[in-house]
């Protein structure tokens, strides 16, 4: 089982990695046989993510000459300053997230799209609240500008109303669910693992999810800009790995849940069932230019919403910092 890095260590860790790092690149070529790169990487307990264990433990990663680390990270400002800091290679994280990220000058790229949210993320309300408009003056758990902020305000923002017509309950990523459960909220916004647990509230029901709005949670995998330049083939490496993960997903999925499933505390069964609330997004998928134009007005749109309700304070530029250089040549120099 892979070793989680808990935040008291990551720097300690982080800083090794980008040691090594420089050491293979400057003195390791001589070499015959080949030693594994570290490369690390961080994001919050999402079940998409779950195929980067799996790309680690069956073996694709060091296919692929890379020994991936995984930094236990949740706040987003924590990666934020990893990677202004040179500290954090990449990250698996939601659109609307990187484009807080970007809006301060923090040096990531997007690469590949991991996955879109299709039903794993939602709101859960009591029983008295029944539309969106309902939600004006309710107090609503959720983690401040993190994926539960943007995609509420994104659907308000379609009823001509703003974040602040609600009462927000500020909770961290993992504590939102709890807080409805506990009465603190009339509606929370979450996703799985935690969508499941909000519902078990007695009178609890899902308001709406991202099953009826797809395309607006994309995750992709951000990977700092001086890797990108100086390390491509390495990069392209761990997309490889993830493709590879991702076809043995799909071939075996007990198998592949089994592998993963105990890194969100759940079992198989349930991971596989959570997991249909997302969809995966192959590589034929990915390189097809309608996903990419997809993509582009998803980041629009969120950017403009969270420009609105004040949470970032200049809209980046989808095309500067989405790069499918390294996706539209990613097998010519493999193995």
């Amino acid at each position: 089982m892979i070793n989680k890095i808990p935040r008291n260590t990551a720097i300690c860790i982080m800083s090794i990695c980008l040691l090594s790092i420089a050491l293979f690149f400057g003195c390791g070529q001589g070499h015959k046989e080949q030693e594994l790169v570290p490369i690390n990487i961080a994001f919050q307990e999402w079940v998409g993510y779950g195929l980067f264990y799996l790309a680690q433990e069956k073996g694709f990663c060091k296919d692929e000459g890379i020994e991936l680390f995984f930094i236990d990270e949740q706040l987003d400002s924590a990666r934020r300053d990893a990677f202004k800091q040179g500290m954090l290679d990449c990250e698996g994280g939601t659109l609307d997230l990187l484009i807080s990220k970007l809006s301060q000058d923090v040096p990531v790229i997007a690469v590949l799209e991991i996955d879109y949210s299709f039903g794993g993320d939602g709101i859960v309300v009591n029983e008295e609240i029944r539309t969106l408009e309902d939600l004006t003056g309710k107090r609503v758990a959720l983690s401040i500008d993190d994926v539960g902020d943007t995609f509420i305000s994104v659907l308000l923002h379609k009823k001509g109303k703003l974040l602040n017509d609600v009462t927000i309950v500020s909770k961290m990523p993992q504590a939102v669910a709890q807080a409805f459960l506990d009465g603190e909220a009339d509606a929370c916004v979450t996703w799985q693992p935690w969508l499941s647990e909000a519902l078990k509230r007695p009178g609890s029901h899902l308001l709406t999810s991202t099953k009826e709005y797809p395309d607006m949670i994309i995750d992709t995998l951000n990977v700092r800009q001086d890797l990108i330049i100086n390390s491509p083939l390495l990069i392209k490496g761990l997309m490889r790995a993830w493709f590879k993960a991702l076809d043995f997903y799909k071939k075996y999925p007990e198998q592949a849940s089994a592998i993963i499933a105990k890194y969100y505390k759940i079992t198989p069964l349930e991971y596989r069932e959570q997991v249909e609330g997302l969809i995966w997004v192959d590589y034929e998928s990915q390189i097809a230019h309608k996903n990419r134009s997809k993509l582009i007005e998803a980041f629009d749109v969120i950017s403009e919403v969270k420009f609105i309700n004040g949470r970032i304070s200049s809209k980046p530029q989808a095309k500067k910092h989405i790069d499918y250089s390294l996706l539209e040549t990613l097998y010519e120099d493999s193995k």
